[in-house]
């Protein structure tokens, strides 16, 4: 979730949708320092609600185009193999090659 490569040319430490929140990389930068303990919690409390709030789509082991899940309180419609779409668009975290064209069926809640 750190900013600090985002919109780098040969970004390969990771973030590569160039994700930035200046309240995530202020969390970041407080967490490693921090020594109490309910501190920490509130920290990671936080973080962990921005990303469940944020990012739409999450890889739940290092084959994401195979495996993952998503948060459909903030957007809908995400691809999958029985949604009808034609041509078929795949199901995968949308971030590379034709997983792309799933972006173009996003719904925000509420619209």
């Amino acid at each position: 979730m750190s900013s600090e490569f985002a919109g780098t040319s040969n970004n390969w430490n990771g973030n590569q949708g160039g994700y930035v929140n200046p309240r995530v990389d202020e969390l970041l930068a407080l967490i490693p320092h921090e020594t109490d303990q309910a501190k920490l919690k509130e920290y990671y409390t936080e973080l962990t609600k921005i990303y469940l709030t944020d990012v739409p789509s999450f890889s739940l082991m290092y084959r994401p185009d195979q495996f993952h899940t998503v948060n459909e309180s903030v957007w809908t419609n995400f691809p999958n193999g029985e949604d009808g779409t034609n041509p078929s668009v795949p199901p995968t975290d949308m971030v590379k090659g034709y997983g792309i064209a799933g972006l173009y069926n996003l719904t925000l809640v509420g619209d």
